[in-house]
């Protein structure tokens, strides 16, 4: 049975059961029904629309699906690793180090060589990031991702 079935059959009950009209207790149920009644309909317009939603969110997703499928192979193609240009935004897998840029939160890989200059812009928005570190520092926190590396094995 649906809400607004289960509601209807309440609001008959209630009829059924002949109440004063004029007994305070009387209009507080009649009241209390008729907020059911309103619920039970709100409720089934609500669950209209998700299924609304939910139909348009997997059409969305077949469309999508579909451009993937037409991108996806060839998305790469062009791409050759020797015209990186070395700006640490494509994930570089031999950086050492990861800094993220304050003002637009993009994650720059760096090696030591960048550490040292002590300072880069960011590739990304042209943010002037500096570095302030010591040489001991370098040392440690490399020490500390050789043995993590080493653990790994």
């Amino acid at each position: 049975m649906k809400m607004t079935e289960k509601a209807s059959y309440i609001k008959g009950l209630v009829d059924g059961l002949e109440l004063d009209p004029k007994d305070k207790q009387t209009k507080v149920i009649k009241a209390l029904v008729e907020l059911v009644n309103e619920m039970a309909e709100e409720l089934c317009n609500l669950e209209q629309c998700y299924d609304d939603v939910c139909d348009q969110i997997d059409a969305l997703d077949d469309d999508l699906a579909g451009v993937e499928d037409l991108l996806g192979e060839d998305l790469y193609d062009d791409y050759d690793d020797d015209d990186c240009s070395g700006c640490g935004l494509c994930g570089d897998e031999d950086a050492a180090y990861e800094v993220t840029c304050p003002t637009c939160n993009t994650t720059i890989g760096l090696d030591e060589d960048d550490l040292s200059e002590g300072g880069m812009t960011c590739p990304n928005c042209g943010e002037t990031l500096a570095f302030d570190y010591e040489e001991d520092e370098l040392d440690d926190v490399s020490d500390s991702k050789d043995e993590e590396a080493s653990d790994k094995d």
